[in-house]
């Protein structure tokens, strides 16, 4: 099974998405972009990507999708969003170079709705580690995780049903290879290459994984010669596609001192500023 698939029941367990009502028709909605759970010393949000939160509305109602590892539910969290708290962090003048990062914070009363098979990432936990001794960049395997806007449909016909209305949303775990980095003042990025060939079965686009979590899998050896994942590491968030090459196309996303410089810091003075 290849590395992706065997770790992506984990992955989902800090992974949502968020939908808001289309423009086109406000009966209908549509996905509005990514996020990944992570707290520091207890503090919670959902780190994503800064064009993410200006896309969501400043007034009433969201739909936050859930993933959960054991396969599709039918569910509906709806947040109120006059008690959201968006928390811009850095957005630069060109899409595809970023910075681009941001958290939401929830309600208390929203964090408690959360399915009990949710986790948080412990990015304090971590911290050290990733800035002063971070693992090899071709150690593993990486994997960028998000929900897919061309993968959403109507309700299945046994659904229908039961419930007069709905839509479903399709997220997905997927191997990339990491084609190149740089720093930029506070910020890192990592790019991404993924490869349009005979045996991929990723979307055409991945708009909607904007704000979706980029992870670092380390593996290792068992006695009887297979691959196993030894931990997953939240290493970066996706923020920009570029247009296909042939049959490649390039992700855009922030690096790990990114999330565990910046981010961090951020988190640790807003539990402390409560």
């Amino acid at each position: 099974m290849p590395l992706a698939k065997g770790a992506f029941e984990d992955l989902t367990d800090y992974s949502v998405g968020f939908i808001k009502a289309s423009c086109s028709d406000p009966g209908e909605a549509d996905l509005a972009g990514s996020g990944t759970l992570v707290s520091a010393d207890g503090f919670k949000a959902i780190l994503t990507a800064h064009h993410v939160l200006t896309n969501l509305p400043n007034s009433g109602h969201i739909g936050l999708l859930t993933p959960m590892r054991f396969g599709s539910r039918i569910h509906r969290l709806a947040i109120d969003m006059q008690y959201v708290r968006k928390i811009p962090i850095a957005k630069g003048s060109e899409d595809s170079q970023g910075p681009d990062l941001g958290l939401l914070v929830l309600a208390p009363a929203d964090w408690a709705r959360l399915p009990s098979g949710k986790i948080f990432y412990n990015v304090s936990k971590r911290r050290e580690l990733l800035l002063h001794q971070p693992p090899g960049e071709n150690r593993g395997a990486w994997v960028l995780c998000g929900m897919v806007g061309e993968r959403t449909a109507d309700l299945s016909e046994e659904d229908k049903k039961r419930y007069a209305k709905g839509k479903s949303f399709q997220g997905i775990c997927i191997n990339a290879a990491p084609s190149g980095r740089r720093q930029d003042r506070e910020f890192d990025y990592r790019s991404l290459q993924v490869e349009y060939n005979a045996t991929y079965e990723g979307p055409e686009s991945f708009g909607g994984c904007s704000g979706g979590g980029l992870w670092h899998l380390l593996v290792g050896e068992k006695p009887d010669g297979s691959l196993e994942i030894l931990t997953s590491i939240l290493s970066g968030v996706a923020f920009y596609q570029s247009a296909k090459d042939g049959i490649r196309k390039t992700i855009e996303c922030h690096g790990p001192r990114s999330i565990y410089g910046r981010v961090a810091d951020l988190l640790e003075s807003l539990r402390k500023s409560g």
